[in-house]
């Protein structure tokens, strides 16, 4: 198992009880594709760099998960078509402290 982060970045009309089952629903995918430890930490509402898809804001939410390498590819498509995720990007954590 390795350490991942990911950063998503979903749609800025998502609030309250749909933001929280959409950020339970990546914590599930994650964890049932990458067998792993699921942490999230929602960092609110932010005015993005460049527009996406006319938005330009969007509520980040960041996921510390451990994951086998070839699994990340299942969690990138069972996620690629979630009509409230704006973009994501998965990292590969360095293990050294």
């Amino acid at each position: 198992m390795k350490n991942y982060e990911a950063m998503f970045i979903f749609k800025p009309d998502l609030e309250g009880e749909n933001l929280d089952k959409a950020i339970t629903h990546i914590s599930d995918v994650i964890s049932i594709e990458g067998k792993g430890v699921v942490k999230s930490d929602n960092m609110g509402k932010k005015m993005l760099a460049y527009p996406i898809n006319k938005t330009r804001e969007g509520v980040y939410v960041n996921y510390l998960f451990t994951a086998e390498p070839l699994s990340i590819i299942k969690i990138k498509d069972a996620l690629q078509h979630d009509e409230s995720i704006l973009r994501f990007m998965v990292f590969a954590k360095d293990d050294q402290a």
